[in-house]
């Protein structure tokens, strides 16, 4: 969240992951289980893949990064690698027919999204998402790319669009009575140094780089999800039936069971 990398997820759910994140108070003097079931009874428990009849289902829970520790993950955080590893698991299984992807993410880092959304577009066997609560901005990046995807009537999808936020609290340091001076080499180099402010070319540059991420963010959704327009992708979100007129879904269905119930086409 703090790397100065693109960023698909809603500022103010970002800021209280991070916020809930730095709220732990753990000392050398806490024991590893009390960490465990205090993240516990945080963020409740991490949840894993089922196999149900001939269908695993795959869940895609909480805030998308990658390489993230055990602590990250047991704070709501959810891995690429991890759901890529299922995925490879799930395909390995001769007895799974069907993969559902079980979506409630607000989204995250870019890191290592365009690799899974592929695996998830070229994936061999039938591929489904699903979503009850939310599938937003990185995490709807990964569930349009499944053959098909149905939402619950309360479901809220979409929010795609990209950003990067970097403070600038160089004001904050001269009322202080500090100026920070940085010897570089290169007018890109120590963008968003703490205590400094973006130059013209620093910030074309970063806007560029959100603009490229966002073109490539709609020309994903719309290699599977065909009928999704331009101006829908502009960072707003739909709930349910809206969700699908739009074409960001399928379909919408009543729950999992219609999912776990369905025939594999």
């Amino acid at each position: 969240m703090k790397t100065g990398r693109p960023l698909m997820i809603h500022p103010s759910i970002a800021k209280s992951h991070i916020d809930r994140f730095q709220a732990l108070e753990v000392t050398t003097d806490t024991k590893a289980s009390e960490v465990s079931e205090i993240l516990k009874m945080m963020f409740g428990e991490q949840p894993k893949m089922e196999i149900v009849g001939k269908t695993a289902v795959i869940p895609v829970k909480g805030v998308i990064g990658r390489g993230l520790s055990d602590i990250e993950k047991m704070c709501n955080g959810v891995d690429v690698e991890d759901i890529s590893a299922n995925i490879d698991e799930a395909l390995a299984n001769h007895t799974v027919e069907k993969v559902v992807l079980d979506f409630d993410s607000p989204g995250g880092s870019t890191d290592g999204l365009d690799e899974l959304a592929e695996k998830i577009r070229t994936m061999p066997k039938y591929c489904e998402s699903y979503c009850e609560k939310a599938c937003l901005s990185a995490a709807y990046y990964l569930g349009s790319q499944a053959k098909r995807f149905n939402i619950t009537k309360s479901a809220e999808i979409g929010s795609v669009g990209v950003y990067m936020a970097f403070p600038d609290v160089s004001e904050a340091y001269a009322m202080d009575g500090v100026k920070m001076e940085v010897i570089k080499s290169g007018k890109y180099k120590a963008i968003g140094m703490e205590g400094t402010s973006l130059s013209d070319d620093q910030r074309k540059y970063l806007q560029d780089d959100v603009d490229e991420t966002h073109k490539t963010f709609k020309e994903t959704v719309k290699s599977v999800r065909k009928y999704v327009k331009d101006e829908d992708m502009e960072g707003q979100s739909f709930v349910g039936k809206k969700a699908a007129e739009k074409g960001f879904v399928t379909g919408v269905v009543s729950g999992m069971e219609d999912i776990l119930s369905e025939y594999v086409v």
